[in-house]
Parts: structure tokens; C-alpha cells; sequence
């Protein structure tokens, strides 16, 4: 019986073991996960880790270049100079399996021109889908070789447009992707594949976002 009891105890610990091995939280304390950082300002804006959160800005759209390169929802159609700002890591999922990402971030303004949102399936610079939104509509956007392939827009209405410290989640389960903020489901999308474990911030026009801790949760 005491023989058992030890067995039993062994199992429960390797048990939780693996559950808590299935979670990872960047408390952005240190780069750990190598996000790109651009302390100097560039043609684009900068994304700097400093006291435990990420702050990424991007500056105000070049009026000239943004008719040419922006559709109706304000997405850019091409990824190229003052379109938009980036910052991603390599997440710690493993995006063929059902996960959960939880991210608590602080916008700077909801507002027509100010675009803010999560990349994921990135590649690189020219290659990633992503869930971006303005103060009346939020819009799937996928990208391709630096050009925007593929978009879906649903309109939003905010409960309280002033309340910009918000929660986002990206669920991912079979062949259904789910964004959320602060638990109100804003959009589902089927059918988008994917392929990498590139995860990033995404900002246009002149937008700043401040990125606190961050959950992998793989389900």
C-alpha cells in the first residue's frame, strides 16, 4: 500500500509538470524571446523594452504615399516606407496544435486614422496574417511577398471607447482562429493555415502601444 502511495504521488507531480510545461509568460524583465527592438527613431517608429513592458510607436502616416497604399479600412494594401510599424518574436507554441495567447496592452487612442493589432503565422517582414482594428472596425488582413493577398472587416462597437488599457487574446483551435478583447469575441476567422511560430505587435499612423506581460498557452 505505502508502495502505491509513493507510485501514485510520482504520477500526480510529472502530471503537473507537463501542464505547467505547456505555459510560458514574458514578463519582458529581459528579451528572452529576442523581440526586434528599434530604439532610434526611423522612417517607421520604434519598439523599446524598458521597466517590464514593450512601448512600440509608429509615427504619422505620409499623406502622400497613404492614398496610394491604404484601402478603405485604412489597412495597408503594400507593405513599404510609413506604412506601418512591427515588432515580433519567435513564440514558444507550437502553432499546429491548439493554443491560447494572452497579451494586456495599453493603446495610446481608438481612432480612424490610429491602427493597432497582433500579428502571428509571421515569416518575416512580408509574410504574416494579423488581427488589426481602429475605433470602427477591425479587419483580417493577410500578407504575402509585401503584398496584402487577402482581407476580411467587421465593424465594432466599443462599450467605452476611452478605456484603453485592454486584454487580447488569440485562440487557435482546429481550423478556427478567434480574436478577443477583454472577452468580447470581435472576430473568427476558418480555413488560415498555420505554418510559424512568428508573433508580433503591429501600429499605423501615429499609434502607441504599450505591451505588458504576455501568456503561450498551449492547449
Amino acid at each position: 500500500m505505502k508502495k502505491f502511495k509513493i507510485i501514485l504521488c510520482l504520477t500526480a507531480i510529472c502530471v503537473v509538470s507537463n501542464v505547467y510545461a505547456r505555459s510560458f509568460i514574458e514578463t519582458f524583465d529581459a528579451n528572452s524571446l529576442g523581440w526586434t527592438e528599434c530604439a532610434v527613431e526611423s522612417n517607421y517608429g520604434t519598439a523599446i523594452i524598458d521597466k517590464g513592458v514593450m512601448t512600440v510607436t509608429s509615427k504619422g502616416e505620409n499623406k502622400g504615399l497613404g492614398a496610394l497604399l491604404t484601402g478603405l479600412s485604412g489597412i495597408p494594401t503594400q507593405v513599404g516606407m510609413n506604412t506601418f510599424f512591427e515588432t515580433h518574436c519567435y513564440a514558444p507554441i507550437n502553432v499546429n496544435e491548439p493554443f491560447e495567447v494572452k497579451v494586456n496592452v495599453i493603446i495610446d487612442k481608438l481612432a480612424h486614422d490610429r491602427i493597432c493589432g497582433l500579428m502571428f503565422n509571421y515569416k518575416d517582414g512580408g509574410n504574416f496574417y494579423a488581427f488589426v482594428f481602429n475605433e470602427e472596425m477591425i479587419t483580417f488582413v493577410r500578407y504575402e511577398n509585401n503584398v496584402l493577398v487577402g482581407s476580411i472587416d467587421q465593424g465594432i462597437k466599443w462599450q467605452n471607447k476611452k478605456k484603453l488599457n485592454q486584454q487580447w487574446r488569440l485562440v487557435s483551435e482546429g481550423d478556427m482562429l478567434s480574436f478577443y478583447v477583454d472577452d468580447m469575441e470581435i472576430m473568427k476567422v476558418r480555413y488560415m493555415p498555420l505554418d510559424y511560430a512568428g508573433l508580433g505587435f503591429y501600429t499605423f499612423g501615429k499609434q502607441k502601444l504599450i505591451v505588458d506581460d504576455i501568456e503561450f498557452i498551449q492547449m
